[in-house]
């Protein structure tokens, strides 16, 4: 039952898109503009998440690749690389989220400097989040 579900979700995802966006299209001016964007969004990440998940349900790999796929995925040294890729991602996104801080401090402010510095706040803070996590695994 669990693995059905497992596969019927992409499509139930990608359905619920379709009929996100659809009923976005008929409301049109009856909503105010912010549902109508807020609709359009919720519809596009999940016909996106709906969409990657059917495409990779169809790849199927031989058990030959299975195997070094898996054996990939346990190297220390393929390992060390993720790790040492996801600390310079994580670094540049902080300077790009910093730099958009002091855009929206001295050109807009008001509710869009709040939200961008709760993204700054959140980031960090999941950032420590990982750190604690990571070091009780090793």
């Amino acid at each position: 039952m669990k693995k059905q579900l497992k596969k019927a979700f992409p499509y139930v995802m990608l359905l619920t898109a379709w009929a996100v966006i659809f009923a976005a299209v008929l409301l049109g001016e009856r909503i105010p503009k912010e549902l109508s964007l807020a609709l359009f969004t919720v519809g596009g990440i999940l016909m996106g998440f709906g969409a990657v998940g059917i495409a990779l349900s169809r790849i199927h790999l031989s058990p030959e690749r299975q195997k070094e796929y898996e054996r990939s995925e346990t190297d220390e040294r393929n390992i060390a690389i993720r790790e040492k890729a996801a600390m310079s991602s994580w670094y540049w996104t902080l300077y790009l989220l910093w730099a958009a801080f002091f855009v929206i401090q001295i050109f807009v402010g008001g509710l869009w400097a709040v939200a961008v510095s709760v993204l700054v706040v959140l980031h960090c803070v999941f950032y420590m989040i990982n750190i604690h996590r990571w070091n009780k695994k090793m």
